[in-house]
C-alpha cells in the first residue's frame, strides 16, 4: 500500500486516489503550486509576530519605539505574498481544469467507442450528466485539494507562534481537538452519502428533460405535460430535500468550529491574564498568542469546508471513474481486430487498399443473444457481391439486428459472418465500418449545415465532390429553395427539412462514403408517394455496384431483389425471388396477401432452413 493510499485511506478519502494518478503528468506545477501555498502560509504567523513585537516594544519603550521599518516590511510581506497567491491560484486552476478536460475527453471517446448493446442499457441523460455534473463537482473538489495540502502549514506556522509564546496554555487550548476531528468525520461521511444521491437524482432530471425534448411531438398530441411535470416535480422535490439536507449539514461544521473556537478563546484570555498578573508571560505574547489562536480557526474553517468538497467530489469520481473501467472493459477497439488474426493484418493494410466484397458475404449459422434474448439464431445464406438481398418478416423477426451485426454494431453469440471468407472480427473494425453504409427510417442528421452533413460521409471530400452527390441524391430540388443553399442549417435532429429531404441528405452522405456494402432500413417506409418516387431514384442510384441489404415491411420494394429472406422469431424460414416464394404458399405467401389483398389461411411457419 503505497504511502498516498495510506494518508487518504487515514483522513476517509480513498475514492479520490485515482485523482493523484491524474496528477503525475504535472509533477513540476504541483510542486510550484505547494511550495507558493508555504509561502502565503507563512504570512499569517509572520503578522502574528510582528504584531507581537510592535506590542512589547511599545510597552519596553513607553511610547517611543521605531516603527519606521514596519511598515516597509508589511508591504514587502502583502506584496510577495500577493503575486504568490496569483500564480498559486492561476497554476492551481490550470492544473485542475486540464484534468476536467481530459476526463471528460476520456468519457466522450469511451461513449464513441461504446458498442450499441452497452448504450441500449443507458440512459442518456445519466451519461450526460456523467460528462457535465460529475465533473463539475470534481472540478471544484481539486480546487480546494490544495486547501487541504496547505492549510496545515498555516495551522501548524500559527500553532508554533502559540507554543513559542505559551507551550502550555497551548497544550491546554488542543484538547478540543479530537472533537473537531470527529465534527468533521461525520460532516463528511453525511455530506458523501447525500452527494451521491443527489448525483443519481440529477442524472434522473436530465434523463427526463433530454426524453421530454426529444419527444416533444408525443408528449404535445398525447397532452403528456401535466403527467410529466408531475414527474419531474418528484424527482425534482427529491433532489432539492436530500440537497438542502446536505446543505445544512456543511453549513453546521463552520458555526461548531467557531463555538467551540469562542469558548476556548474565552478561556485562554481568563487563564492568560493570571499568567500576565504573576510575570509568567509579557502582554505582547498573550495579545500574539490570542492572535494566533484566533487566526488558527481560519486553517480549521478551510479544512472543514475543503474536506466537505473533497467528499461531495469523491461521489462523484466513483460514479465517473467506476464509468471509465467500465468503459475500458468494452473490448471494441476502432484500431483492432475483436479476435486473433494469423496473418496478422493491421488497420494500416487497409489504409491504401480498402476492404472490397469481390465474392460475397456469408452468414453461417450466425447466433445474436442480446441480453438474454434471442434476436436471431442459426443464420445462414450468402449474398453475392453486387446483389440485392432483401429480409421480410413481422416486427421484432430479426431483421434489423441481423444487418446491424454485419458491421459490428452488435457482436455476434455464435457462428460467424465471413466477408470473402474472412471473418469480419479478424477484421479492424475501423476499416470493416469503412466498407458499410447505412440509410434507416429514422434518418439522424446534425444540427448543420446540408452541405456538413453530407460531407459527414467523407470529411476529405472536395465540394465538387459534395455537390455531385447532393444532386445525385436529388437533394438539388429542395437545396435551390432555401435561403442559404446547401450552407444553410437544418436545426436539430434535420427537424427544419421534410421526412423526404432528410432522407435524401442521408442518401447523399452514404453516396458520398462510397461504401462497398450498403444498408437500407425501412428507408422509404414513412415517406409520401412523391418523396418516396424522388427517393427510390436516389436509392437506386446508390445501390449500383454495392452488395445490398434491403430490410422492408413493404414487399412491393423488394419485388426485384436478387433474393428475399423471411425471417420469423429470430429464424430464417424461407429464402428464395419474389416469384419462388409466392410459389411456396407460406409465409412470404401469407404476408404479400395481407398487404395486397386476398384472404389466406393462417399458416404455420416452414422449418428453418439448414
Amino acid at each position: 500500500m503505497g504511502t498516498k493510499h495510506r494518508i487518504l485511506r487515514a483522513v476517509g478519502l480513498t475514492g479520490l486516489l485515482p485523482l493523484f494518478r491524474e496528477l503525475k503528468p504535472y509533477r513540476t506545477k504541483v510542486i510550484v503550486i505547494l511550495l507558493l501555498g508555504l509561502l502565503i502560509a507563512a504570512v499569517q504567523p509572520a503578522c502574528v509576530r510582528i504584531t507581537q513585537s510592535i506590542i512589547d516594544g511599545l510597552k519596553e519603550s513607553g511610547g517611543e519605539w521605531d516603527f519606521s521599518s514596519i511598515p516597509l516590511i508589511l508591504i514587502g510581506l502583502f506584496a510577495v505574498s500577493g503575486f504568490a497567491k496569483y500564480f498559486h491560484n492561476s497554476e492551481r486552476r490550470f492544473v485542475s481544469e486540464k484534468i476536467i478536460v481530459s476526463l471528460r475527453g476520456r468519457l466522450y471517446r469511451g461513449y464513441l467507442g461504446m458498442p450499441l448493446s452497452h448504450l441500449d442499457k443507458r440512459r442518456t441523460g445519466e451519461l450526460l450528466s456523467n460528462l457535465q455534473n460529475d465533473l463539475v463537482q470534481i472540478g471544484q473538489g481539486m480546487d480546494t485539494l490544495v486547501d487541504i495540502l496547505r492549510e496545515p502549514f498555516t495551522f501548524l506556522g500559527l500553532l508554533g507562534i502559540a507554543v513559542y509564546y505559551d507551550w502550555q496554555l497551548t497544550l491546554m487550548t488542543l484538547v478540543v481537538t479530537p472533537i473537531v476531528v470527529a465534527l468533521f468525520s461525520k460532516c463528511g461521511s453525511a455530506v458523501k452519502r447525500y452527494s451521491e444521491r443527489n448525483l443519481s437524482q440529477f442524472s434522473d432530471l436530465i434523463s427526463l428533460g433530454q426524453e421530454t425534448l426529444t419527444g416533444a411531438r408525443i408528449v404535445k398530441v398525447f397532452q403528456l405535460e401535466p403527467v410529466l411535470q408531475k414527474k419531474f416535480a418528484d424527482i425534482h422535490r427529491r433532489y432539492f430535500d436530500t440537497m438542502i439536507k446536505s446543505v445544512r449539514v456543511q453549513e453546521l461544521a463552520t458555526p461548531a468550529v467557531e463555538l467551540i473556537g469562542a469558548i476556548l478563546m474565552a478561556a485562554v484570555i481568563t487563564y492568560g491574564a493570571g499568567r500576565v498578573a504573576g510575570g509568567y508571560t509579557t502582554a505582547g505574547e498573550l495579545i500574539g498568542f490570542i492572535i494566533a489562536m484566533g487566526l488558527v480557526q481560519m486553517p480549521i474553517k478551510k479544512l472543514n469546508n475543503a474536506y466537505l468538497k473533497l467528499k461531495i467530489a469523491e461521489a462523484g469520481c466513483f460514479r465517473v471513474y467506476g464509468l471509465l473501467e467500465e468503459l475500458d472493459k468494452i473490448e471494441v477497439e476502432l484500431d483492432a481486430p475483436a479476435v486473433a488474426h494469423q496473418s496478422g493484418l493491421r488497420c494500416e493494410d487497409y489504409q491504401g487498399n480498402p476492404l472490397r466484397v469481390r465474392d460475397g458475404i456469408r452468414f453461417e449459422k450466425a447466433t445474436l443473444d442480446y441480453d438474454g434474448k434471442i434476436a436471431f439464431k442459426d443464420i445462414t445464406f450468402e449474398a453475392k457481391a453486387g446483389e440485392v438481398v432483401a429480409l421480410v418478416g413481422e416486427s421484432g423477426s430479426g431483421k434489423t439486428s441481423l444487418v446491424n451485426a454485419i458491421a459490428r454494431l452488435y457482436e455476434t453469440t455464435g457462428g460467424r459472418i465471413c466477408i470473402d471468407g474472412k471473418d469480419i472480427r479478424e477484421i479492424p473494425l475501423i476499416a470493416l465500418r469503412r466498407a458499410v453504409s447505412i440509410v434507416t427510417q429514422e434518418t439522424f442528421l446534425f444540427n448543420d449545415s446540408i452541405y456538413e452533413n453530407i460531407k459527414m460521409g467523407k470529411p476529405q471530400a472536395s465540394d465538387e465532390e459534395i455537390l455531385r452527390a447532393a444532386k445525385l441524391a436529388h437533394c438539388d430540388e429542395f437545396i435551390s429553395r432555401c435561403h442559404l443553399g446547401i450552407q444553410t442549417f437544418i436545426g436539430d435532429r434535420g427537424m427544419s427539412l421534410s421526412g423526404g429531404e432528410r432522407q435524401r441528405v442521408a442518401i447523399a452522405r452514404a453516396m458520398l462514403k462510397g461504401s462497398p456494402i450498403l444498408i437500407l432500413d425501412e428507408a422509404t417506409s414513412s415517406l409520401d408517394s412523391r418523396s418516396e418516387a424522388l427517393v427510390q431514384d436516389a436509392l437506386e442510384e446508390l445501390m449500383e455496384n454495392k452488395t445490398t441489404f434491403v430490410v422492408a415491411h413493404r414487399l412491393a420494394t423488394v419485388k426485384h431483389a436478387s433474393q428475399i429472406l423471411v425471417l420469423d422469431q429470430g429464424r430464417l424460414v424461407e429464402r428464395g425471388t419474389h416469384r419462388e416464394l409466392l410459389n411456396l404458399d407460406g409465409a412470404y405467401r401469407s404476408l404479400y396477401h395481407r398487404q395486397f389483398g386476398g384472404e389466406v389461411e393462417s399458416w404455420q411457419p416452414s422449418p428453418p432452413l439448414g
